[in-house]
C-alpha cells in the first residue's frame, strides 16, 4: 500500500472516529429537488449525518495541491516572483495578480464542488529531513463552529474576505491556538473537548517515530470587525475569540471590536513519517530561520471565493444543526461532488 493510501485511510479512520462519538445518526433530510435540478457540483447522497454530541457543527472539504510558485498575492500584489515558495490548493489561477474579482473567474478547481469553491488557498512549502520537498497529500479544510464560540452565533463569511494566519517572519514558537502539531499516537490528557480534536497540540514539529503520523494545523482568526474585508496587516481586520474552557463548547466569545462570528477555518494535513522523510523535528517551512525550531513559522492565506448560497447551506445546516457533515456533506441529502483524489 502507498503512501497516499495510507494516508487517505488513516483520515477515513480519524473522521469515523469523530463520528463515532456523535449522540446518534440521522438520515439526511430528503431534498425536493430531482437530481437534474441540481447546481452543477453538487450531487445526491445518501450517506448519513449525525448530531454531535458536543454541541458543535463541522464541515470539510478537499482542495489538492495545484502548483508551487514564488508569487502571494495579499502580500506581493502585482510581483511575480518576488515571495518564497508556496504552494496552492484548490484554485489553479491564483498568482501574484489575483484579485477577488479575478479569483471567483476560474473556469475549474481542485476543490469539493468544483467552481462553488473558487476560493484561494496557500501554505508555505514543507521540506523534509534530506530537503525533499514533502507534499500536502489530500489536504482537507475545516469550516467549523469551532469550541469556543455559539453555533447559532457563525455567519457566513463575506464575499472578498482575505486573511492570514499565522507569522512568515516569527522566530519563536507561534501560540498553539493558531498553530497546530502532535504525533497521531500521543493520548492527551483531559479535559479535551472532544476525543477527536484533543489539546495535546504543541506549536512546533514533533519528535514522532517512524510509522507515526504527523498531524498539522493552521487555524485562521474567527472574528471579524464587520466592516474591513482586508486589511494593511492582512490579520488586524480579524482576530482571535475568546476561548472557551473545556470540556464546555460555546462558552467563549468575539471581543467587542470584532464582534462578528464566522466560521473557525483551518487547514489540516497528516503526513507518515518514513525512513525517507527522516524526524518530523528536522522538518523546516521554506520560511523557518536558521536554528529556529520547524514549524516556528506555519503560515497560510486564505481568499473567500466560495458560492454564496453552498457557504449558506453550509452554515445553516451543519453549523447550526450541530452536525457531523464528514466531508462535503451538505445536511440536506446533497453533497459536494467530490473531487478526484490523486
Amino acid at each position: 500500500m502507498d503512501l497516499r493510501s495510507l494516508t487517505v485511510l488513516t483520515l477515513v479512520a480519524m473522521i469515523s472516529l469523530s463520528l463515532a462519538s456523535c449522540t446518534g445518526m440521522a438520515s439526511a433530510p430528503e431534498r425536493s429537488e430531482d437530481s437534474q435540478d441540481l447546481p452543477a457540483g453538487i450531487i445526491v447522497s445518501d450517506e448519513r449525518v449525525g448530531e454531535r454530541e458536543d454541541g458543535t457543527g463541522a464541515f470539510r472539504t478537499h482542495c489538492l495541491e495545484t502548483h508551487v510558485a514564488n508569487d502571494d498575492p495579499l502580500v506581493k500584489p502585482n510581483e511575480p516572483g518576488a515571495a518564497h515558495e508556496h504552494v496552492f490548493l484548490g484554485n489553479p489561477t491564483v498568482d501574484a495578480f489575483t484579485t477577488i474579482d479575478t479569483l471567483i473567474e476560474a473556469d475549474e478547481t481542485l476543490c469539493d464542488g468544483d467552481t462553488l469553491n473558487r476560493s484561494g488557498y496557500w501554505i508555505p512549502s514543507l521540506y523534509d529531513a534530506f530537503g525533499e520537498r514533502i507534499r500536502y497529500v489530500d489536504p482537507l479544510i475545516y469550516y467549523k463552529t469551532g469550541y469556543h464560540l455559539p453555533p447559532n452565533d457563525i455567519v457566513p463569511p463575506p464575499p472578498g474576505l482575505r486573511m492570514i494566519a499565522g507569522d512568515a517572519m516569527a522566530s519563536a514558537p507561534q501560540a498553539v491556538a493558531i498553530t497546530k502539531f502532535r504525533c497521531g499516537s500521543w493520548t492527551p490528557e483531559e479535559p479535551q473537548f472532544s476525543p477527536g480534536d484533543p489539546l495535546d497540540h504543541i506549536p512546533t514539529l514533533p519528535d514522532c517515530d517512524v510509522g507515526d503520523i504527523v498531524e498539522m494545523r493552521l487555524v485562521f482568526p474567527q472574528c471579524w470587525d464587520g466592516m474591513n474585508l482586508a486589511s494593511d496587516d492582512h490579520q488586524s481586520h480579524m482576530a482571535y475569540p475568546e476561548e472557551a474552557t473545556a470540556p464546555n463548547p460555546g462558552t467563549g466569545s468575539c471581543p467587542n471590536s470584532h464582534p462578528v462570528a464566522i466560521p473557525e477555518i483551518s487547514y489540516n494535513f497528516h503526513v507518515y513519517v518514513t525512513e525517507e522523510t527522516g524526524s518530523p523535528s528536522a522538518w523546516r517551512f521554506v520560511t523557518d530561520p536558521t536554528g529556529a525550531d520547524g514549524g516556528t513559522t506555519f503560515h497560510g492565506d486564505w481568499m473567500n471565493g466560495w458560492d454564496e448560497d453552498v457557504m449558506t447551506t453550509i452554515v445553516e445546516n451543519c453549523l447550526h444543526g450541530t452536525l457531523e457533515c464528514m466531508v462535503g456533506l451538505l445536511g440536506d441529502g446533497t453533497r459536494l461532488k467530490p473531487v478526484p483524489l490523486e
